[in-house]
């Protein structure tokens, strides 16, 4: 029997499945509910916590939001991915064409094995090693401070808007939720997803979402996944980064509903 995801719903209409990045938390998308809300039927989900297994994979990953799909009688869907999210889009959407009719795929990559990276003797690097010393603060106060100045140095998957130090709020709350062993099953599953060769077969509407700030994933990356898969079309946010859901809601928002309406959706 295979665990369904926590997920939270609102809204009627046409469904919309919305998947989060590593962290796995439903909450990500906070900002998204309501105002997806007025038009569609909105699931944010998160993910299923699993023991780590060497037989890991993102297909994994893809059943379980299929089981909440079939759970909540969904026959198909426009699935919205974050990151790690973004490669369980890819994998619905390539092995289980039935199930969806449009996909955003929000910084993200077909391959984590990527040549191209941001990793250097840079600040971004810098910045990224002190992203995780902020949990070794002793107050919360701390934290966050470190986490802002990570953000003002574009580190890991922070960025410099106004909206970072929001960012900041759901990393504390949420970030260490998983666990070292359910992040260790995510990262297992991760590393082995290779959807490359197979983007060309996704024959349905794609955005390409990239928050511009975003140091976490190359633009050459974002290129890749517009030119590979037929008809894609490319929304760039602003002074977002990775998390542009969360940092810049307002300009995500308008970018994803207004590519709905173009379509059809």
């Amino acid at each position: 029997m295979r665990n369904i995801p926590e997920y939270t719903e609102c809204g009627k209409g046409k469904p919309v499945i919305m998947i989060p990045g590593l962290e796995g938390a439903k909450e990500f998308w906070k900002y998204q509910l309501e105002e997806f809300g007025e038009k569609y039927r909105v699931v944010a989900c998160s993910h299923v916590k699993k023991n780590p297994r060497f037989e890991a994979s993102v297909s994994d990953y893809a059943l379980d939001i299929i089981a909440l799909m079939d759970f909540l009688k969904i026959e198909k869907a426009a699935v919205i991915g974050e990151s790690f999210g973004g490669m369980i889009t890819q994998e619905i959407a390539i092995n289980h064409k039935s199930r969806v009719s449009a996909i955003v795929l929000c910084n993200t990559t077909d391959n984590f094995f990527r040549y191209n990276s941001y990793f250097g003797f840079n600040m971004y690097t810098i910045a990224s090693i002190f992203h995780s010393v902020a949990f070794l603060l002793p107050k919360r106060s701390m934290q966050k401070a470190l986490l802002n100045w990570v953000g003002k140095n574009r580190g890991f998957v922070m960025d410099p808007s106004k909206g970072n130090d929001d960012l900041a709020e759901y990393i504390l709350d949420y970030a260490l939720s998983p666990g070292f062993y359910g992040y260790l099953d995510r990262i297992i599953a991760g590393l082995k997803g290779n959807y490359n060769s197979q983007l060309s077969t996704i024959n349905i509407p794609a955005l390409i979402l990239r928050g511009v700030e975003d140091r976490f994933i190359h633009t050459d990356t974002i290129l890749e996944l517009a030119g590979r898969i037929k008809g894609a079309q490319i929304a760039l946010i602003d002074e977002g980064g990775h998390c542009c859901q969360y940092t810049k809601p307002s300009e995500t928002n308008k970018a994803i509903l207004e590519w709905f309406e173009r379509i059809g959706y």
